[in-house]
């Protein structure tokens, strides 16, 4: 039995057994399709009104899950006029490695992130607009450190610029020892452990995209060292 990190899980686990099912599943527009489906019962309208797509597309894609065994058709829901064919997917799907379309695993996680990176920066773009934040710094501070940033309001903090509004965005290249790195990763469990069970709409809430990383790099190699500054 897989041991989940994100969630629970107590199911049958599907075996990805072909390469063009692990293609579907490494393809983030055709998953958007099929989460619908995962561990439900549902017809292709409700499915498309889920997933936010019309019903054209998700009948297409309906057909290549079909077709590649990853969906299959459980049943009719009677109704005035035509009955609905209802569908259903795995709840839980196990995808091998060596099945996906991928060169390596960075090109498989570069994929995975694709779809969140144009997120952040619609999203990022948009706040700056909002709050008229335009205009970048680039510096050198009085410690040394090279820092890129967003221009405020003559004598207004960030806190003051934001008001009411929540969130941010910062990414950076930090150097920590063993302790300081193990203090972080601590944090990030624990701002995951409050964040468990968030992940779906309810009253009073809106949408935020929320995004950790804490990896290591190769301070022998230059080019995982020389990102974006600030």
């Amino acid at each position: 039995m897989p041991q989940t990190i994100l969630g629970s899980f107590e199911g049958d686990w599907f075996e990805v057994g072909t390469p063009e099912q692990a293609r579907l599943l490494s393809d983030p527009v055709a998953l958007r399709h099929l989460e619908p489906f995962l561990g439900r019962t549902l017809g292709a309208g409700a499915a498309a009104r889920e997933a936010g797509v019309s019903v054209e597309r998700m009948l297409y894609r309906v057909r290549q899950f079909l077709g590649a065994g990853l969906l299959e058709e459980v049943g009719m829901e009677r109704r005035a006029g035509r009955p609905v064919r209802l569908y259903r997917a795995p709840a839980g799907l196990r995808v091998p490695f060596h099945l996906t379309p991928f060169a390596d695993l960075e090109a498989q996680i570069a994929q995975h992130g694709r779809p969140f990176d144009r997120l952040r920066a619609r999203a990022g773009a948009r706040r700056l607009a909002e709050l008229e934040l335009g205009t970048r710094l680039l510096y050198r501070d009085s410690s040394g450190e090279v820092h890129s940033e967003v221009l405020l309001p003559e004598g207004r903090t960030l806190a003051e610029v934001r008001g009411k509004h929540f969130g941010g965005d910062y990414m950076g290249v930090l150097w920590l020892d063993d302790d300081a790195a193990r203090r972080v990763q601590a944090h990030l469990d624990a701002l995951r452990e409050e964040l468990s069970g968030q992940g779906t709409e309810r009253e009073g809430t809106r949408p935020y995209l929320v995004q950790t990383a804490l990896l290591p790099l190769n301070p022998r190699d230059r080019e995982e060292l020389l990102g974006p500054p600030g």
